[in-house]
């Protein structure tokens, strides 16, 4: 009895202990969430600051730094639009037309440079390779003028042509490489099962490569 009665003072000490780094332990993951959503809140404040100062009229924007609102001008997103020549629009449909060609011209001829390098065998292949991958290093400074004296010589200057017609011609070649590298890590079994039942070049890159780069293509 004595021994037992010893025993659970001692004990006291040590479940008080216990108790007091468990309350740690949940107070920590609690101030580190409060930190992260004040971080947050402060990060957030310049675009809520933003959006509330379109609404503004020009004279309060840099007068008010508060997210209150005390003249509401909705009028401003109309003005804003229509303050060019054209309507905004207009330079919206401009985007889209050279991405979307741009990004067609990538994936459709960074593709089938990048598969001429890894699978097929042609003279002088890694010379050209490395002539490829020197491009990479050329500064834009170094042959705009060039590019600008060719695009004026041909008529397209002011035109879509020079952003889009060149990346049909695989000019971009760090995604050329990128595409390489990741061909050969196909297994060539796979296109000499494909060549067995009778596909050619053509229908190899279309059928059984070109699937598999998909997540080459995405990145591209």
């Amino acid at each position: 009895m004595t021994d037992r009665a010893a025993a659970v003072p001692r004990s006291l000490p040590a479940a008080r202990s216990h108790a007091a780094r468990r309350g740690k332990r949940r107070i920590r993951p609690l101030l580190k969430h409060v930190l992260l959503v004040a971080c947050g809140l402060m990060m957030l404040y310049p675009v809520l600051w933003m959006v509330v100062s379109s609404l503004r009229p020009n004279s309060e924007i840099f007068r008010n730094a508060g997210l209150a609102l005390t003249h509401l001008r909705v009028e401003n997103y109309s003005n804003g639009w229509n303050a060019f020549s054209h309507p905004f629009s207009h330079y919206l449909i401009n985007s889209v037309i050279v991405v979307t060609g741009a990004i067609l011209g990538n994936l459709l001829a960074c593709s089938l440079a990048a598969y001429a390098f890894a699978r097929l065998e042609f003279k002088a292949k890694r010379v050209w390779f490395a002539i490829m991958l020197v491009t990479i290093m050329l500064p834009v400074h170094v042959i705009i003028v060039p590019q600008y004296v060719l695009y004026s010589q041909l008529g397209w200057v002011n035109t879509f042509l020079p952003l889009i017609v060149p990346k049909f011609l695989a000019t971009d070649a760090f995604f050329i490489f990128l595409m390489v590298q990741f061909i050969r890590g196909i297994p060539r079994e796979i296109d000499e099962a494909a060549r067995i039942d009778g596909a050619g070049h053509a229908r190899i890159f279309f059928h059984v490569i070109l699937p598999l780069m998909v997540p080459a293509l995405a990145t591209t």
